[in-house]
């Protein structure tokens, strides 16, 4: 017959109980099952106060023991320790504020999400990382438990200022300390060649960020003041399929200034040729000076905390708005950025690609766009289809942005169409685009009422 210690593993394998659920289960009075829990009191997590006090039985994440610690870099690159993770049995985590506030989750709370990569930055970490033995060869093999393994390890340079468990806090400190020189933008056109070299042979990490193009962190002095850059570049072979490469990253520079002309925040890009090589650097708006960091969370992860589907960005913007996490003026941006997305041929409106800036209240700020080229136009398996394009039937609560985003798209690809770092055939597709989107707007038009005339 099993003991009463041994039933409280058994119902405390399976997921975190309260009290009253221990009671029940154990057929014991309260006074006595606080003598059990205080007796197994170096084996039990005990979460919450009063009547909402709960108890779990912690689980190792590998060889990880104990809670893992997790800390925000602040603007001057100090850490703050922001709380503590326990993993539990059952699958669940006990997340602690530093001020002992805290909650259980069913899986990795919902702003440790972007910690996971995915993509080519994924890819190659876990090929890097050979070391990490406990991990699977490919990252998109990884359990929720190899991801916060990995984070905690390797994780001092992920997107935003949070980092989680000793290990990376410590590669953080060394990172500061032997941060490399700024690079003179004069000296980038030599410089990047090299250090994208580098990063396809594996002998410098590439960013740890998520996306399917290969990229590379870099901090340039700009007016004698370091800036971080995210550095994303073409192959440097003369083929059908890097100039295409090469075209496509002209347009996401041109597209990110067709957004800052129509009104709305945009990252501040700019584009190097070496050779047959392109560079679209990016200045990262996550960090400040040399060591600082921002807060930064991706629409995906805060649409795990709503326990919303990643559906699209026009739901998502009015799913954002009716929880009041994002102001009208945000929606707006939001609808907006999907509506030129789509007259721009940007197929890839996944919700990695719009991040949330945490402003005040428990609200967020739409981020400055990032991430937008016409992706329809991307080769596959080394080929260069034919593709029609084709903008997708206009949604009601986007129809009053029309006007302004189709303005922008027939900027973009005449801007594409006239720019020769472009090859001669990309930019008669940009031509032929923009045309399209011209005739458009000369037809009949949907008339919007304004309200105050009614």
């Amino acid at each position: 017959m099993r003991t009463k210690q041994q039933q409280i593993r058994q119902l405390l394998s399976t997921h975190v109980r309260s009290s009253r659920e221990l009671t029940q289960g154990l057929d014991v009075s309260q006074p006595t099952l606080s003598r059990l829990i205080a007796a197994m009191s170096h084996e039990i997590i005990v979460m919450g106060k009063g009547r909402s006090t709960c108890y779990g039985l912690p689980r190792k994440i590998h060889n990880l023991e104990g809670p893992l610690p997790a800390y925000t870099i602040d603007p001057r690159g100090d850490a703050h320790q922001r709380g503590n993770l326990t993993a539990l049995q059952g699958g669940q985590y006990w997340w602690e504020e530093t001020d002992g506030n805290g909650e259980i989750f069913n899986q990795i709370p919902w702003f440790l999400q972007d910690l996971k990569i995915n993509g080519y930055g994924a890819r190659s970490f876990s090929y890097r990382q050979k070391e990490l033995h406990h991990l699977p060869r490919k990252a998109t093999d990884w359990s929720d438990e190899d991801i916060l393994f990995a984070s905690s390890c390797r994780g001092e340079d992920r997107t935003g200022n949070l980092i989680i468990g000793e290990e990376s806090l410590a590669r953080y400190f060394s990172l500061a300390r032997n941060a490399p020189e700024t690079i003179s933008i004069e000296k980038c056109p030599w410089v990047y060649p090299q250090m994208a070299q580098k990063t396809l042979a594996g002998v410098i990490s590439p960013t740890q960020v998520s996306g399917e193009q290969p990229k590379f962190s870099a901090c340039v002095d700009d007016q004698g003041s370091p800036c971080h850059m995210l550095v994303k570049f073409s192959p440097a072979t003369d083929s059908n399929e890097a100039r295409r490469y090469a075209d496509l990253l002209i347009c996401e520079h041109l597209a990110l200034e067709a957004i800052r002309m129509a009104g709305h925040s945009a990252a501040r890009s700019r584009i190097i040729i070496s050779g047959k090589q392109v560079f679209l650097c990016l200045k990262r708006f996550d960090r400040r000076g040399a060591f600082g960091r921002l807060p930064l969370l991706s629409l995906r992860a805060l649409h795990t905390q709503i326990n919303a589907p990643c559906d699209n960005w026009i739901n998502a913007a009015s799913r954002l708005k009716k929880h009041r996490l994002i102001s009208r003026n945000d929606a707006d941006k939001l609808y907006w950025l999907s509506l030129f997305s789509d007259l721009t041929g940007n197929t890839n409106q996944h919700f990695g690609n719009i991040s949330l800036i945490p402003h005040q209240h428990d609200t967020y700020i739409i981020s400055p766009a990032y991430g937008l080229r016409p992706t329809l136009y991307e080769p596959i398996a080394g080929e260069i289809p034919e593709r029609l394009f084709s903008p997708p039937p206009l949604r009601n609560e986007v129809s009053s942005h029309l006007e302004s985003a189709l303005k922008a798209a027939i900027f973009f690809w005449k801007s594409a169409a006239v720019d020769t770092r472009i090859s001669a055939t990309f930019r008669q597709i940009c031509y032929e685009n923009c045309e399209r989107l011209r005739a458009h707007n000369q037809g009949p038009q949907l008339i919007l009422q304004n309200p105050q005339d009614k």
